[in-house]
């Protein structure tokens, strides 16, 4: 990725969640040129007392109201936000907001006034944040990642993206990897999975994290590892640019594709995933995308031994964070992300 100082002079205000990327970003964008003033939300949260956790309850099961955590999360860990904002003395160039949802409308509404151009990233699903769609009138430019999603007013298609973390040096001594939080409809998969490829004696990690004790009593012995120890997104590239293949369970609220797709293609990784959207992708090929199908695996062990087939270059560029940034803040010259039709 060349470093083209084409943010040279701007000003971009940051948000976004301080536990994913956020730093990675930041760091990109200051390579670019850009002055970055970061004004990320925190992922620790816990309800303050049995009251507020009974009301968002009941207002999730029986309103179908999924905007009350959001509330709580923000009322409890936003104020150092809302400061900065009221303290920002400047109009910035541009504010790029991913999971704007978390951010209360009224704060939304004093970034925009304080930013030239405003712009939304939803790399989850509208349907699964619902409260996004009250924020989207608000932004200059709003992108989706779920072509589904294009059907809503106002919103532009882009895709996830990767960042410039490849290393061909590292020694490739694992043969296939993933890393995820537990999420109740991947485990039986992941479980099946690592099984096979200890069957088949591939030198694979298969990681999942969870800090629920219930969970670790459950899981702690099967053939998966279950750890409680968050792993940062720079240990998880350590270890991305130790595999060969990486593995991607599509999360059953959305059809866009994960970060994990981009990394892949970023760190010339081959990918086994289920997600069938994947098909519809310029940049599918079945040497590179081992696309599983129910429990069948017929076929995994010779691509598991087959190598990577490389890129074209220019599709490669295209879903760098580079071409993603320079499209979504419309700074030329780019290539255009288009999503598929859903």
């Amino acid at each position: 990725m060349s470093q083209v100082k084409f943010g040279e002079g701007k000003t971009i205000l940051l948000a976004m969640p301080d536990w994913f990327l956020y730093h990675s970003v930041k760091q990109q964008l200051e390579l670019f040129g850009f002055r970055v003033i970061g004004i990320p939300f925190t992922g620790k949260f816990k309800y303050k007392n049995l009251a507020d956790r009974t009301i968002n309850f009941l207002r999730k099961v029986f309103f179908n109201d999924r905007k009350y955590k959001p509330y709580l999360k923000y009322r409890d860990t936003g104020q150092g936000i809302t400061k900065a904002v009221e303290e920002l003395n400047e109009i910035v160039d541009y504010c790029l907001m991913f999971r704007a949802d978390y951010y209360p409308l009224d704060i939304v509404k004093k970034i925009k006034e304080k930013s030239k151009v405003l712009v939304g990233y939803q790399w989850d699903g509208l349907d699964r944040f619902p409260g996004i769609k009250d924020l989207i009138p608000e932004f200059d430019r709003f992108f989706v990642f779920d072509p589904s999603d294009l059907n809503f007013p106002s919103v532009q298609s882009a895709s996830n993206f990767y960042l410039n973390s490849h290393d061909p040096h590292v020694e490739k001594d694992i043969d296939v990897y993933y890393l995820g939080n537990y999420v109740r409809s991947r485990i039986n998969k992941l479980e099946k999975l690592s099984d096979y490829l200890k069957n088949i004696h591939s030198n694979s990690v298969i990681k999942v994290h969870s800090d629920k004790e219930k969970i670790q009593k459950k899981y702690g012995d099967r053939s998966f590892e279950l750890t409680k120890n968050y792993v940062s997104y720079e240990e998880n590239l350590d270890l991305v640019n130790r595999s060969r293949i990486m593995v991607d369970f599509l999360h059953d609220v959305h059809k866009g594709l994960s970060f994990r797709v981009f990394e892949a293609i970023g760190n010339d990784k081959k990918l086994i995933l289920d997600n069938p959207e994947i098909k519809k992708y310029e940049f599918y090929n079945p040497s590179n995308f081992f696309l599983l199908q129910g429990d069948n695996y017929e076929g995994l062990k010779e691509f598991i031994n087959s190598p990577y087939e490389p890129l074209p270059e220019d599709i490669k560029h295209k879903y760098s964070f580079e071409n993603w940034i320079r499209y979504v803040l419309d700074i030329e010259p780019y290539q255009k992300i288009d999503l598929p039709k859903s």
